[in-house]
């Protein structure tokens, strides 16, 4: 008897234990939900992160500033005769008898003595270059110091830099014009050697960043006509396969070439007075797009995937128009202003427009961001990649300064 009730008792817990188990939840099962409430507690969060940035990104992108304040002012003062310019976020001074480089708040980081009558300035990046005209002195120097002296022996006509500071410089050599090619430390590389009867009068030159290719308009006079040949010369293992290391020109009848530049390692431009030429190639540049213009231009500017050109604008809506070209040729805006312009910056968050007394700044859809007036007179405007933040030097003050 005893038996049988513990078998229906046994029996009876097995069954109970047996339904117990079916309603409780796997250890599989329990995980899989826990990843599923984990995953969508994570796509909230993300939505709302996301919601944040987009939120914050429309609210900057539609921000229209139309005042500044001095964060913060360091004193500095130069001559009356000396000019300033950015260097790669320094501060780079010159005059007929020297020149300088100071950081964002006044301090100096090296100075050089000269004298000369009529010093051209040339840069690449943090490299800048000083010669006199018709003199026979270069001074290359960085952001950290001087890099070396150029004595070239013959009187300077032209030049440019490279970033690792080789020159290219267009000589008087009597009844040839010569373009000689100098590293950092004064030393000869190579020339080349040009009449007006042969190739033309040297009307502008260019030099790549890493200096292994060099550009040169040349201005020839033929029949009584002007034309204008540009020739690339590769100075690497590829160039010397060529005669003078010559590696491609490009002639261009009844025009005149005074611009010629390097934008990039790949790309690069010409500017005639009728036409944009631009060109592509790390070895051997072809001519990719010719853009015929049919309005007078009054300047060019260009960054590293921009080039920009500026009009009287026909219309008569504003004083300027500036078109910005990529490296195809092809047109991406168009920029009207009235103001007046010394300088005219291509920077990655904006353009930057401004003379000694105002400034406007746009985004790259051509919106306009600011439009003021200065408090003291301007020497140069430093940008810090923030457009709403940007160095400004006055003739006695280094301010930094954030519009609002």
């Amino acid at each position: 008897m005893a038996d049988i009730k513990d078998f229906k008792r046994n029996q009876f817990l097995a069954e109970k234990e047996k339904s117990t188990d079916k309603e409780r939840p796997s250890l599989n099962s329990q995980i899989a939900r826990h990843r599923v409430l984990t995953f969508y507690r994570l796509c909230i969060v993300a939505a709302i992160v996301a919601g944040i940035v987009i939120f914050a990104y429309f609210d900057w992108k539609n921000t229209v500033y139309s005042d500044y304040v001095v964060q913060q002012q360091y004193d500095w003062t130069k001559s009356s005769e000396a000019r300033c310019m950015n260097l790669n976020g320094t501060l780079f001074t010159y005059s007929k008898d020297g020149m300088s480089c100071t950081d964002n708040r006044g301090r100096a980081i090296w100075n050089q003595t000269y004298e000369m009558q009529n010093p051209i300035v040339r840069t690449c990046r943090n490299v800048v270059a000083v010669g006199d005209y018709n003199g026979r002195m270069i001074y290359v120097s960085n952001t950290e110091g001087n890099m070396g002296t150029i004595d070239t022996t013959m009187p300077i006509r032209d030049f440019c830099v490279a970033e690792n500071g080789v020159v290219a410089a267009v000589l008087d050599d009597s009844n040839v014009t010569a373009i000689y090619l100098y590293n950092v430390s004064g030393e000869e590389l190579i020339y080349f050697k040009t009449t007006m009867s042969k190739s033309g009068y040297p009307l502008a030159i260019a030099i790549s960043n890493d200096g292994k290719q060099v550009a040169v308009s040349y201005l020839k006079a033929e029949n009584g006509k002007m034309s204008t040949n540009v020739g690339f010369y590769n100075f690497s293992s590829v160039g010397q396969n060529y005669t003078d290391n010559l590696v491609g020109g490009y002639g261009y009848a009844n025009a005149i070439v005074p611009v010629v530049e390097f934008m990039n390692s790949e790309n690069s431009f010409a500017v005639a007075d009728d036409r944009l030429m631009l060109y592509q190639g790390r070895q051997k540049p072809e001519n990719i797009a010719n853009i015929m213009i049919d309005k007078e231009i009054q300047s060019v500017f260009f960054n590293e995937n921009h080039v920009g050109l500026v009009f009287y604008n026909m219309t008569g809506e504003t004083t300027y128009s500036l078109e910005l070209y990529d490296p195809s040729g092809k047109k991406e805006q168009t920029i009207n202003f009235n103001q007046e312009y010394k300088e005219i910056l291509l920077r990655t968050e904006g353009i930057i427009i401004y003379n000694d007394e105002e400034c406007v700044i746009f985004d790259w859809e051509g919106k306009k961001k600011y439009e003021g007036a200065f408090k003291e007179r301007i020497e140069c405007i430093i940008p810090t990649g923030n457009i709403a933040r940007y160095t400004v030097v006055t003739s006695d003050s280094i301010q930094m300064i954030e519009l609002q």
